[in-house]
């Protein structure tokens, strides 16, 4: 029989926050502490990077990134409260529908 699947994300207003592609770029950003870094891993220019990161703080209403500036050791970037309050939001709620859609499932 048929196996349901679902995508999720989060909204403000209409607006996406964050789904898959952006949670991933925020959990990438805690675990390497650079966004040119991250954007490299994930085989993105720095630009889009950077784009997605500014409708994430746009839609949100204020900055999910802080950033340093290179030199020598090179900048780093970490995730601010409200960007890891919208990351563990959207881990919980993917987490609980993954969870809902394993039980439908083996019905």
């Amino acid at each position: 029989m048929f196996e349901v699947k679902a995508k999720i994300w989060l909204e403000i207003d209409t607006k996406c926050v964050i789904g898959e592609g952006r949670a991933e770029l925020l959990h990438k950003i805690k675990q390497l502490g650079s966004l040119s870094d991250v954007a490299r891993s994930m085989c993105m220019a720095y630009s889009h990077a950077w784009s997605e990161i500014k409708e994430i703080s746009d839609a949100a209403g204020g900055p999910v990134i802080k950033t340093s500036r290179g030199g020598k050791e090179g900048g780093s970037s970490y995730l601010t409260e409200l960007g890891e309050k919208i990351l563990n939001q959207f881990d919980e709620e993917k987490k609980s529908l993954e969870e809902y859609l394993s039980k439908r499932n083996e019905l």
